[in-house]
């Protein structure tokens, strides 16, 4: 959130009489007004009972009974995610176990007897931060003629909501942070649904383990449809197949939160012995042992499909409305650097890719940098004595970088354009613009998450408080050149149409061009600032192929 509105909130917090106020199931929610937006904004309000003692490592609870009245002026603190003694996007901000609270902006003159659709955010990046400030993409909505109301959620990430193991199967504790996703939902549905029938979940992928959670709850409970979304945004993920439980990575984790604590003489009792010690653990003691694999694995409940691809081909999805895609040079924000060889190279993909398919993928991937990620670089390589931040230099890590990013990012959307878009509107995209005040390391690429600023069309300042606590964000206020600023206006008004009218065509600015449903010609909209176009959906056909056929499936 930017300073403006963290003083526009402190500004109001103390004027009682001009706090809004509104009443849902569990009690009265006073906000804050944000006359400068003509918005009012209502944080912090808790959805769930705090996952706190014996409820850690559990399903989330719903407040079953009455909170009275809250003070809904600031944010609640962030879920923990997982530990490190370095670098964590959650460094400046407050961190609690005590975290399951959602945010709601809403426009003026909105009320419970206004139709207006909602949109749902669902972080992405293992954690949820005021560089989703939804402000912005309301006002765009306002600037459509077409107001949304945006909802945030924190749900419980790493460990604490994704922690894998048998004993956590037994108790049908798994997927927890999905399990806060979809009461959160629900809390939508029984005290703001009445703004408008419809809800667009929105997030991009999550975490480390290349899943998202929006695709998550299309497919959930092998596509059942629960009435709590009719419309669906999903950034710079697709899913992929599903771990088992007490797979020997989750496994292991779970075996080390157990070894490395006071928890160590539960090893051989029960299981619910071994739970009831790891929900007594102080909360360092927890985070610091529990840093192995979590992410989302098949439970045979919320999770009863292979994965997600097989999910849509098979039709056990629930048909909503879709708006996807990537940016060009996401295999430069994940892959691993350091390959020098082609055994280099298949050491670091030998864990996605089966081994009956590495040699023909190589194939398609050769050892030639022009053609690698970043993209339209030449033959650029990184010197060994330039040591790019997270990025080990190596003679083929652009080539290691573009079957990463086809393998996580630009395949997925492809497959499930290709099998979704016949049944339900679906429109695709490619972000491909490097944005101006972002730089990863020595080389500038357009890399994972670089689309939010735009999508959000975040107009924070770039400050020293930013760059410290949130890496590097573009911001699009008054010092960022015309052509970011335009193109961020046009992004915005565009998802927020989508969300209002499920057609992104419906933006309110100058010179735009026709977004077309992917049905009627397979093409992807381009956004980037040299002139956003429209381009046939077919780069790197013969390897995307290749991947759709024989690796994602």
């Amino acid at each position: 959130m930017s300073r403006l509105l963290l003083l526009a909130a402190l500004t109001f917090t103390a004027v009682v009489a001009q706090q809004p106020s509104v009443t849902i199931k569990n009690g009265t929610v006073r906000g804050v007004e944000l006359p400068q937006f003509n918005q009012s904004i209502f944080l912090g309000i808790p959805y769930a009972q705090p996952p706190i003692g014996d409820l850690r490592l559990r399903p989330p609870r719903s407040i079953n009974s009455s909170f009275g009245t809250i003070d809904a002026t600031a944010y609640g603190p962030h879920c923990w995610s997982k530990f490190t003694t370095g670098f964590d996007d959650n460094s400046g901000f407050n961190n609690s176990e005590d975290c399951l609270t959602l945010n709601v902006i809403r426009p003026a003159g909105v009320s419970e007897k206004s139709l207006v659709p909602v949109v749902f955010w669902i972080h992405g990046g293992g954690l949820g931060d005021f560089r989703y400030n939804g402000s912005w993409l309301v006002e765009s909505s306002i600037a459509n003629g077409k107001p949304i109301v945006f909802v945030s959620i924190n749900y419980r990430l790493a460990s604490l909501g994704f922690l894998g193991g048998k004993a956590l199967e037994s108790q049908g504790s798994l997927n927890l942070g999905l399990h806060d996703q979809r009461l959160a939902l629900h809390w939508v549905q029984e005290n703001i649904a009445q703004f408008g029938p419809k809800v667009t979940i929105q997030g991009q992928r999550y975490e480390n383990r290349r899943a998202s959670s929006v695709h998550a709850h299309i497919v959930a409970y092998a596509g059942r449809d629960d009435k709590l979304f009719n419309q669906a945004i999903a950034e710079s993920g697709s899913g992929g197949n599903y771990t088992a439980a007490d797979s020997p990575t989750f496994q292991a984790n779970y075996d080390a939160l157990l070894a490395n604590t006071t928890c160590a003489s539960t090893a051989d009792s029960s299981v619910t012995t071994q739970l009831s010690c790891l929900r007594s653990l102080p909360i360092d003691d927890f985070r610091e042992s529990s840093t192995g694999a979590t992410g989302i694995v098949f439970d045979g409940d919320f999770i009863n499909v292979p994965g997600t691809f097989q999910a849509y081909k098979s039709g056990k999805w629930v048909k909503v409305a879709f708006l996807t895609g990537s940016n060009s040079d996401e295999g430069r924000s994940f892959a691993s650097g350091g390959a020098n060889t082609t055994a280099d190279v298949i050491a670091l993909l030998n864990t996605s890719v089966p081994a009956t398919a590495m040699d023909g993928l190589l194939a398609l991937y050769p050892d030639i940098p022009s053609l690698g990620v970043p993209y339209h670089t030449g033959d650029f390589q990184l010197d060994p004595f330039q040591n790019g931040a997270f990025f080990t230099p190596g003679l083929q890590n652009k080539r290691v970088a573009s079957i990463v990013g086809d393998l996580r990012q630009a395949a997925g959307p492809r497959f499930i354009a290709q099998h979704a878009s016949s049944e339900v509107p679906f429109y695709k995209y490619r972000f491909n613009h490097k944005p101006y005040s972002v730089s990863f390391s020595v080389e500038d690429f357009i890399g994972h998450f670089t689309e939010m600023g735009y999508v959000f069309n975040l107009q924070n300042n770039d400050t020293d408080f930013w760059i410290t606590n949130h890496f590097t964000a573009t911001y699009l206020g008054p010092t960022a050149p015309i052509e970011d600023r335009f193109l961020g206006v046009y992004m915005s008004r565009a998802w927020a149409s989508f969300i209002a009218t499920g057609d992104p065509n419906n933006a309110n600015v100058p010179s735009k061009i026709t977004w077309p449903k992917y049905s009627e010609g397979q093409e992807n909209m381009v956004w980037q600032t040299q002139g956003s176009t429209t381009e046939k959906d077919n780069f790197r056909q013969r390897q995307m192929q290749f991947i759709m056929d024989n690796i994602l499936l």
